[in-house]
């Protein structure tokens, strides 16, 4: 799902993602409204066992 301001300008985006293996992979990702580049990502994968990783980058983007 993707979130715009009031200019139309792209300021935030979320998505879920499910692996073969039963993995769920949630990606957050913040956009800088001015120059339109990613500013923070958050991605939490969680496994069958329920147990959760959640990786954090800062300036930059890793997934799509």
């Amino acid at each position: 799902m993707k979130s715009f301001d009031k200019n139309g300008k792209l300021v935030s985006e979320t998505s879920t993602s499910y692996t073969s293996d039963g993995k769920v992979v949630n990606v957050n990702t913040v956009y800088d409204a001015y120059s339109g580049r990613p500013r923070f990502q958050n991605i939490s994968v969680r496994d069958t066992d329920g147990k959760v990783t959640v990786e954090n980058i800062i300036n930059g983007k890793l997934l799509p």
